[in-house]
């Protein structure tokens, strides 16, 4: 009578009796690799006495000699053998004829070591695993690849054969492997009733110009580029990672973890996806001064200023950050003291060099909101100040745009109706508006020193309000919008309360002490209905800024910024879930 392990079999082969027991991973730098434990869970599942073993291989001999062992059960050919193995084997299948590639090694019922090709379905499981749903959202999108060695080969076909990728771009040192690539790849393009788009991208210059892909794949061991082509074709990799279009990276380099590529995609989004700031005046008064070593009643000159934006800029091109605009330009429309109106202008032109400097288009102006003895809410005063600063602008190269922002606690101009209508009195193609959340409900439905943190008839109030935005809003106007929300207090902001200052409106106070990332516990302004009459009703769709304010910025530590932009990342994630339901 047979034993029980006699008789264990798997299509229709005798495992138990067979001396063929060990798996291998073979290649260079595999140790790090995660395949033993899962492929050891799966034998041990199925019964099958398998052991699968992480094998460090210098040479394609070492690799072939594990193979032809006796003990031989199967293998995985990794870097750099997947092409090199080829000719070794007795048989391969049509998909390593079609692919030029190899990866993975198996035994014949007649003891023939047969090469196939599975790659291409990891990588295209991998990439859905990354989309919304697993739905191809690359289809007839642009696709990148970078290498073009053996892997690629099972990239190129992923992403042509089976997820309909527009163009695929090729970054990779040698253009003689591009060129193999694209031959042996007619194996399989030539009889497709698509065409096959290869393009081998040689310049940063290129780069910019092309669209962005949504799929990319590395396919190149995790080394540091030394020579000119390596080095070139990183920055070429930093310029396609660093668009403002994302899609899904998968790194099919496992030596480290952390590989180049993936720190390259996290720089570019700052660790927390951003891909725009935008830069607080005062701040860089602070860096300039840090700088120099400038005493704080000190004077500063424009030199360190300029020198401090440099150095902004410099932070921002190696993270990818697009500088969104700068500001607050305050303290400027309807001054009663025409002589510091003046002194605000010559200090303007001093912001568009600095503008220039940190490459950015956009000058924000937010509401005037010094008291009514220094400044008039005249409508013939105000709308002249703002031209003059629009037609400066205009005679900029490139022009220079202004957003005009209402506070909620501006002294006249406290609503985004009566921005809207500067605005429209302007009328400068560079004069429009910056739309905040907070500063939109701030004023309609929401009132930090009422009982209950309202306005009477808040709700009614702040959906007319919204009906009319989105009726008289011109969207080419909008030049970008803060999404925000605030905590309602406990106790009415008046005075007694920890927030409360003497000269100094409720809501200003509020303002700076107490708002809230959207989303967050506390929060209470409906951010979502003013966001959505913004995106759905307007059909904005520039620049989205998860702005803050608040006591929690004034806390010691490094930790600080790190965790207001992990909660601002939080934030933007249900935000985008929200905008994709609408």
């Amino acid at each position: 009578m047979a034993t029980e392990t006699e008789t264990l079999t798997l299509n229709g082969t005798n495992y138990a009796a067979d001396q063929r027991k060990y798996l291998y991973l073979a290649g260079v730098n595999v140790m790090h690799s995660i395949a033993p434990p899962m492929h050891n869970y799966i034998a041990k599942t199925l019964g099958l006495p398998w052991l699968f073993i992480n094998q460090e291989c210098p040479t394609i001999s070492s690799v072939l000699e594990l193979f032809r062992a006796p003990t031989f059960a199967g293998g995985v050919v990794t870097m750099p053998y997947k092409k090199a193995i080829i000719p070794y084997l007795d048989e391969v299948d049509d998909l390593v004829k079609m692919l030029g590639a190899c990866n993975n090694v198996y035994l014949t019922k007649d003891g023939k070591l047969r090469g196939t090709n599975t790659d291409w379905r990891g990588i295209k499981g991998c990439l859905l695993s990354g989309t919304k749903n697993a739905v191809n959202e690359g289809k007839a999108k642009p696709a990148l690849i970078i290498g073009a060695g053996g892997a690629s080969r099972a990239a190129l076909y992923a992403l042509f054969a089976d997820l309909e990728c527009g163009e695929i771009y090729v970054v990779n040192r040698d253009e003689k492997e591009v060129e193999d690539l694209l031959e042996d790849s007619k194996a399989y393009s030539a009889s497709s009733s698509r065409e096959l788009r290869l393009r081998h991208v040689t310049s940063v210059e290129e780069a910019e110009r092309l669209e962005s892909p949504y799929y990319v794949v590395g396919t190149v061991p995790d080394f540091e580029p030394k020579t000119e082509e390596e080095l070139n074709s990183k920055k070429i990799i930093q310029s396609f990672l660093g668009k403002e279009q994302k899609g899904v990276l998968l790194d099919m380099c496992y030596k480290p973890r952390n590989t180049r590529i993936l720190r390259i995609a996290k720089e570019n989004a700052v660790a927390n996806n951003f891909t725009g700031i935008e830069i607080f005046f005062e701040d860089l008064e602070y860096l300039a001064r840090a700088e120099l070593n400038i005493p704080a009643d000190s004077p500063l000159t424009a030199e360190a200023q300029l020198h401090a934006a440099q150095t902004i800029r410099k932070l921002c091109d190696e993270r990818h950050l697009t500088i969104i605009g700068l500001q607050p330009f305050m303290h400027y429309e309807g001054l009663l003291d025409r002589e510091e109106h003046n002194q605000r202008i010559e200090k303007l032109k001093l912001w568009f060099k600095i503008a220039k400097v940190l490459e950015t288009d956009v000058i924000q102006i937010p509401g005037n909101f010094l008291g009514k003895d220094k400044i008039t809410g005249d409508l013939d005063v105000v709308v002249k100040d703002l031209k003059e600063v629009a037609d400066m602008g205009l005679k900029e190269t490139p022009v220079i745009k202004f957003a005009y922002e209402n506070l909620c606690w501006s002294t006249f101009f406290d609503t985004w109706d009566k921005a809207w209508d500067l605005v429209e009195r302007v009328d400068r193609p560079n004069f429009g508006m910056c739309l905040d959340t907070f500063n939109i409900a701030g004023r309609v439905y929401a009132d930090p020193a009422a009982p209950d943190g309202k306005t009477p008839n808040a709700d009614a109030d702040m959906k007319k309000s919204l009906e009319e935005l989105v009726k008289s809003v011109d969207v080419k106007k909008v030049f970008y919008i803060q999404v925000v929300d605030a905590e309602k207090m406990r106790n009415p902001l008046v005075e007694g309360h920890a927030f409360y200052a003497k000269d100094q409106p409720a809501r200003m106070s509020w303002s700076r002490n107490a708002r809230l990332f959207a989303f967050e516990e506390g929060g209470y302004l409906p951010v979502l209905d003013v966001t959505k009459a913004i995106i759905q009703g307007l059909g904005y769709k520039g620049w989205v800024s998860m702005e803050l304010f608040s006591r929690t910025m004034n806390e010691p530590g490094d930790e600080v910024p790190k965790d207001h932009a992990r909660r601002a990342r939080v934030a933007w994630e249900k935000l985008e879930k929200e905008i994709a339901a609408w």
